[in-house]
């Protein structure tokens, strides 16, 4: 069963499995507070559910380690509430009007009632987790439950330093890392992490998946913020000028504010035009501004490889769901700019 053919058979499960878990709460006359959730989840009014990444990674990772599906799903939908509760509190946080071209839920209910919504996927995403005592065992649950707050602490400190980036004028290369790994390592370091755990894997392997999970997101990110400046809009879905023109700081953008003049006195005009959005892109590259980002990509990428070859030395003739698993990290790691 290859990528595909494994999306199509975990998918649907994942989002039945959402769906029900929701499902299962009586929101009473807080009605229209569970319609906000759906509306988020992408059940309603034509919304994108999204990839669900992180939740096939959970599933597909227990798979390969020997576990079940059933037995990781609680862990699984978890991380996919736990997301879906950041994105909420991000798009506030960044005001950020559309998502997926539709209005974020703070731009369509107020600030107030998605703050609410977010708090309760938090807590929804919480209960997840500890619905792992019926399908695992009280500790694991006990255990899966504090790695999920662990990150969360983790994914605050990371909008922290994301969000102060804005009015930061010496935010360095380095400092950028430790933000990208508080957020999208941290994030898919624990799905890793939980697939394992679900699994019934030592400390030793725990371990490994975690590097493994944390390398990838490192990994992704930075190889997004390459395709956000020189990536085909056609493929990626996005303009090659939003992070230049919202003066995102990206880590080639840090890196082109350090090491070009030329580049931070276009930077620092309060509006550029299309001309000079190319001509800004054309002195990251100059200065090794795309250089430097690739050879980061290349080492994460490197570091998430190494250590699924720990783990599935031969997956191609005996473990068939490892197979997939590097299936999965090829496609999201070696996309093409």
């Amino acid at each position: 069963m290859n990528l595909i053919q494994r999306q199509q058979h975990l998918l649907p499960q994942i989002e039945s499995g959402l769906q029900f878990f929701l499902d299962s709460f009586d929101f009473n006359h807080s009605l229209p507070l569970k319609h906000m959730i759906r509306y988020q989840m992408g059940w309603e009014d034509q919304g994108s559910k999204g990839k669900r990444i992180r939740p096939f990674l959970v599933l597909l990772i227990a798979s390969a380690l020997g576990g079940e599906v059933e037995v990781s799903m609680p862990a699984a939908l978890s991380v996919e509430f736990l997301h879906n509760f950041t994105l909420i509190h991000d798009d506030i946080e960044d005001q950020s009007p559309l998502r997926h071209n539709r209005p974020t839920l703070w731009k369509r209910w107020g600030v107030a009632q998605a703050i609410n919504a977010g708090d309760a996927l938090f807590s929804i995403a919480q209960l997840s987790m500890l619905d792992l005592q019926s399908t695992c065992s009280s500790s694991i649950a006990l255990k899966a439950a504090g790695l999920l707050n662990q990150t969360c602490l983790h994914l605050t400190r990371g909008q922290y330093l994301d969000m102060s980036f804005e009015t930061e004028d010496n935010v360095t290369p380095q400092i950028y890392l430790e933000m990208i790994a508080g957020k999208t390592g941290a994030l898919l370091g624990l799905c890793a992490v939980l697939g394992g755990l679900t699994a019934a894997q030592d400390d030793e392997k725990i371990r490994i998946l975690d590097d493994f999970g944390t390398a990838l997101g490192m990994a992704f990110q930075i190889r997004d913020d390459i395709l956000g400046i020189w990536g085909n809009p056609e493929k990626t879905g996005k303009s090659v000028s939003s992070d230049l023109q919202t003066k995102k700081k990206t880590l080639p953008i840090l890196v082109g504010l350090v090491e070009s003049q030329p580049f931070q006195n276009l930077w620092q005009m309060d509006d550029v035009d299309e001309t000079q959005i190319k001509q800004m892109a054309g002195l990251l590259e100059e200065c090794g501004a795309r250089k430097f980002a690739q050879q980061k990509a290349e080492e994460y990428t490197k570091q998430a490889f190494d250590a699924l070859e720990i783990l599935f030395p031969s997956p191609a003739d005996k473990n068939p769901h490892a197979e997939t698993l590097f299936e999965l990290c090829t496609e999201l790691l070696k996309r093409e700019i």
